[in-house]
């Protein structure tokens, strides 16, 4: 496990500080214990990854959480969760650059590439639903969004934040619904129930407000 999360009222504490900007020492005192925390939970979810990565990664969130503190909202993950979030975003980022550049540039002319891309494009799944009705992004599906949202509970409300974040791992998931001592197959199976329950209903919500 990585280290120790301090309680969800010092998180509170140090965020309200950092974001009335009333204390100069609240982002080096948060930042004392959540960068180790970020770097050993990357370390523990990505241990094939070079360890300047995970610390990159730690301190980028960090840094990004400082800039704009307003965007953290504390009433649906603690802090620490946030910033696991953000941390795992931003490393998940840099390895796709960093493989991106070690890949060598592919002759699509070639009938072996044009054969590779057609065999990978058939294998994905089907887009996710609510991924293409966010596309859209007018005035609309955004008032559909937040009326959708009032209407759940505390926990479907963190997990759907979630999903319109675009986070895919089942680690945030898996803590907000309290799975994370049931092993890791029964979390995934568990977590896309959730997600699939909420996308249906996020479905019919829409059907009943277009017709």
């Amino acid at each position: 496990m990585p280290a120790s999360e301090p309680s969800r009222h010092w998180q509170l504490q140090k965020h309200q500080q950092i974001l009335n900007e009333d204390s100069p020492t609240a982002f080096a005192q948060l930042s004392e214990l959540a960068l180790p925390h970020l770097i050993e939970f990357l370390q523990r979810e990505f241990r094939q990854v070079e360890i300047h990565l995970h610390e990159t990664a730690a301190i980028d969130s960090l840094l990004t959480y400082h800039a704009s503190p307003e965007k953290y909202d504390p009433e649906k993950l603690t802090l620490f969760a946030y910033l696991r979030m953000a941390a795992r975003h931003d490393l998940l980022n840099a390895i796709d650059r960093s493989n991106r550049q070690k890949r060598p540039l592919l002759d699509i002319d070639q009938p072996d590439i044009q054969a590779q891309l057609v065999t990978e494009a058939s294998s994905e799944s089907d887009p996710f639903y609510l991924d293409q009705w966010l596309d859209n992004g007018d005035a609309g599906t955004q008032t559909m969004l937040h009326q959708f949202e009032a209407e759940l509970d505390t926990t479907d409300r963190q997990l759907f934040l979630l999903m319109l974040n675009g986070v895919r791992e089942t680690e945030p998931y898996a803590e907000i619904m309290q799975l994370t001592a049931q092993p890791l197959p029964e979390q995934r199976r568990e977590v896309k129930r959730a997600k699939d329950r909420l996308t249906k209903k996020l479905t019919r919500y829409v059907n009943r407000q277009q017709n």
